[in-house]
């Protein structure tokens, strides 16, 4: 397995982990407003989604090799995580009110990531 492969798979794996445990904290310990439970609900959505198409985009790596493109693609996956799931949570919690404003960069980051990895799955059918 190359080692994009297991980067991407382990970083997806782990943030696998982290919306598991942030979605029981959310709806379990968290005393959090109707609406920002749903906000939680909706960035912890996203966050299972995006994470695993990092695992995705690891099991494409291991077919068509590294390739900078999937290594982006991974790179900008992560980043709208932080962008967009995490600026949801710091906002819903109180911990930065605000921080949801920067979500979008998320979103157009994930929109992006998914540009790349088309691309670079098409190159690899060449």
């Amino acid at each position: 397995m190359s080692r994009t492969a297991r980067i991407l798979i382990i970083i997806g794996s782990l943030s696998l982990l982290t919306a598991t445990q942030l979605s029981a904290l959310g709806f379990h310990a968290l005393n959090l407003a109707p609406d920002a439970k749903e906000s939680w609900g909706w960035a912890n959505q996203l966050q299972f989604y995006q994470s695993l198409g990092l695992v995705l985009l690891g099991i494409v790596a291991t077919r068509i090799g590294d390739s900078w493109l999937l290594i982006a693609a991974g790179c900008l996956i992560t980043v709208g995580l932080l962008l967009f799931s995490g600026s949801i949570y710091l906002q819903t919690t109180g911990i930065l009110p605000g921080a949801g404003s920067v979500a979008p960069l998320g979103g157009g980051s994930f929109m992006l990531a998914w540009l790349l990895a088309a691309v670079a799955v098409f190159r690899a059918a060449r």
